[in-house]
């Protein structure tokens, strides 16, 4: 086993904590996340610090260091999740064994994998909402109005939005029984009434495998509600990469795009480009990025650090497997590609 040395415990506890508890599987947004120790329906813990290196839950007064984190959330102990935390954030120290560490992260992944197996996926549920919900004015107004998205783009995606979750639940309990619309990860259930899991009004993006079967959603809020968490998943697409399909129709050495984020991703859809997503910038589906080596990779990367870092980590993980991905320029003052195509509609319109 490795010592660690204590410059090693304070070069990892500056570490986000925000991004650890990312790569953990946890949501977090606007510096805050549920509670993975208690019953929580809000998100009480919060990430704080310079660079949000420590966390803190307010209901159960627990909280501390990035290693803390780590050892709380699994079941590895002390030195195990400074092992963790050095391979999956490339920080070297002496006496590495990397057996050891391999058996580690799978520790982790079995308690992540039991996790997700107690609220499975349901592709049954899931479908019925595609096929019962159409683009809302709302929906229509955010990707058409403001984002200027292609229309057959969204369409052939299967790109919903709800207004009304009280209507929509009260169909979905005449369509299935209580337990399976629980079990589905769509409906939560307080004081003996249902109530749907995402945040609405709301778009929801469809998450297809390569052979398009239904693996995941994820949905993006449209209201006001400053609280409210933009993004929400439903199962492990998580670790997805967004538009798989795609790669039936990109021939071997062809340009593909990578970008952080749905939105991006349908700009560069919209723009004629073929593309794919990472669900978020600290989240890289290594399963399904190994399946794009055989093409031409690019990448916009947002123009904040946490795309350049995903840039960077990215650029890396091809480099490692035999494949290159290049970085395309923004222009100056433009944050990310969605932003660039609206800029360019315009132009097209004037």
């Amino acid at each position: 086993m490795a010592r660690m040395s204590q410059d090693t415990i304070s070069r990892l506890c500056m570490l986000s904590c925000e991004n650890v508890a990312e790569r953990l599987g946890i949501e977090v947004r606007r510096h805050k996340a549920i509670c993975f120790m208690h019953e929580d329906h809000h998100p009480s813990m919060s990430f704080f610090g310079k660079n949000r290196e420590r966390w803190n839950c307010f209901v159960c007064n627990k909280g501390g260091s990035t290693i803390d984190f780590v050892t709380e959330y699994t079941e590895l102990n002390f030195t195990e999740a400074c092992l963790w935390l050095c391979q999956t954030f490339g920080i070297t120290i002496e006496n590495y064994y990397p057996v050891q560490n391999n058996i580690n992260a799978v520790r982790i992944k079995k308690r992540l994998k039991s996790e997700d197996s107690e609220k499975p996926f349901s592709k049954d549920v899931a479908q019925w909402i595609l096929d019962h919900n159409s683009l809302t004015e709302k929906g229509e107004e955010f990707l058409f109005g403001k984002r200027r998205l292609n229309t057959e783009v969204i369409k052939q995606l299967n790109i919903v939005s709800i207004d009304d979750s009280k209507l929509l639940v009260e169909q979905m309990v005449e369509a299935f029984d209580s337990r399976t619309l629980q079990d589905s990860g769509f409906i939560t259930a307080t004081n003996g009434k249902l109530y749907f899991r995402l945040f609405t009004p709301c778009l929801i993006f469809p998450y297809y495998d390569e052979k398009s079967i239904l693996v995941g959603m994820q949905s993006r809020y449209l209201g006001a509600n400053e609280d409210a968490p933009r993004f929400q998943f439903i199962s492990a697409q998580k670790t997805r990469l967004f538009n798989l399909p795609i790669l039936n129709t990109v021939k071997f050495g062809e340009d593909l795009y990578i970008s952080e984020g749905i939105t991006d991703c349908l700009a560069l859809l919209s723009s004629g480009k073929k593309a794919v997503a990472i669900p978020s910038a600290t989240i890289l589906p290594q399963v399904d990025l190994i399946k794009l080596k055989s093409h031409k990779l690019y990448m916009y990367p947002d123009q904040d650090n946490a795309g350049r870092q995903a840039y960077i980590n990215l650029r890396r993980f091809f480099i490692n497997h035999y494949a290159i991905l290049k970085a395309e320029e923004l222009p100056e003052g433009v944050k990310d590609y969605s932003e660039y195509h609206i800029m360019m509609y315009g132009r097209q319109d004037g």
